[in-house]
């Protein structure tokens, strides 16, 4: 059920969205809190709230400590066509990750990124210490770097070994696989636009209206909303507060097994499992090109789902600004060379040619 939150409480989490800062995401989160009412309804809400604010707290601590003093981060800008985690036991994982890249220093030198690649996207494995439970600090390290990561390559011995991970992280709001229904909301600083809905899977017991309403009396009035699966307004809700992360994920063993929903690829099938976690990674590789030219040969990586749109916003805001129609060749194109508007959905190795005003 859609939190019942009052006006005011609405207006203030605008501005935890907008926080960019450690310190200004603590102070706003503060400020949200003090304006929830307290109901069975929010308990969910203001525990993952909280949770967030103690996060918040250790990382401005520990930023404050390295600026005086230097020390160890573990957060990792993101490289290539996207990037995963690397969970397991430090002896198996090093010796696989030394076999899939090409790294030079001790994987144990954490957080080690490297690259492996598929076909001719770079994907980026971060490293990190294996999991301690009795550690607070490498928990809570590890649980950034999971939020962090766009899925989780999790290198085990057995069955057991990796459903004693998943339990760790889904204990901390993890969840592995995919959500029924999933709801991206991209805001655009500009007012004119107003609130435009990408339907890539289906409204259920709501309607696009109803969802413009909703998101309005949060103060968000410019806004792309792109629907994946089936969908009702408490996903549009979660996807405000990100309450729980869902991430996809592969599992690299040595015993076989099976998973519904994922991809178990023995230990010793490299190339298997690069098109597994390429896969995991939901992106599509689109190649721009100009006019009478041809195309790049280094893709764009952009989200599965993504429009025309997202690549023009994605190369320059002008192109956007000032879009005409593209022309498309590929998976998505009825015919080579297909004129098509700003909504259009885009596949794996699309070819654009966009045209401006």
């Amino acid at each position: 059920m859609v939190t019942n939150l009052p006006a005011e409480a609405k207006t203030k989490w605008l501005r935890v969205m907008d926080a960019k800062t450690p310190e200004e995401k603590i102070k706003a989160i503060q400020d949200f809190l003090s304006s929830v009412p307290k109901h069975k309804g929010t308990e969910n809400l203001v525990y993952w709230a909280k949770r967030r604010l103690s996060e918040l707290r250790e990382e401005s601590e520990k930023q404050r400590r390295k600026s005086k003093a230097g020390g160890l981060s573990f957060f990792v800008e993101k490289e290539g066509a996207g990037q995963v985690l690397v969970l397991g036991r430090d002896e198996l994982k090093n010796q696989l990750i030394r076999k899939l890249t090409n790294v030079k220093q001790d994987p144990k030198d954490y957080p080690v990124p490297a690259m492996t690649f598929f076909e001719d996207s770079p994907i980026q494995l971060v490293n990190p210490p294996q999991i301690i439970l009795d550690s607070r600090l490498i928990v809570s390290k590890i649980l950034g770097l999971a939020r962090n990561a766009d899925s989780i390559l999790f290198v085990v011995e057995d069955q057991e070994e990796f459903q004693r991970m998943r339990e760790f992280l889904e204990n901390n709001n993890i969840l592995l696989g995919k959500p029924k229904g999933k709801v991206v909301i991209e805001r655009f600083r500009s007012s004119k636009e107003g609130i435009r809905i990408v339907m890539l899977g289906r409204l259920v017991g709501t309607t696009e209206d109803q969802v413009k309403e909703y998101l309005s009396e949060f103060g968000i009035k410019s806004a792309v909303v792109k629907v994946m699966g089936e969908v009702n307004l408490d996903d549009v809700e979660k996807s405000l507060f990100e309450a729980i992360a869902f991430k996809p994920a592969v599992i690299a063993s040595i015993k076989p097994f099976s998973m519904s929903n994922t991809p178990v690829v023995p230990i010793t099938n490299l190339d298997l499992l690069k098109r597994e976690l390429f896969h995991s990674l939901d992106v599509i590789r689109v190649y721009t090109k100009e006019p009478m030219e041809e195309p790049t040969t280094d893709p764009m990586f952009m989200r599965r789902g993504s429009t025309v749109l997202d690549v023009a916003q994605k190369l320059h805001s002008e192109l956007s600004e000032n879009f005409k129609y593209a022309r498309v060749w590929g998976k998505s194109a009825r015919f080579p060379g297909q004129r098509v508007g700003e909504d259009h959905v885009l596949e794996d190795k699309d070819i654009v040619e966009i045209h401006v005003k």
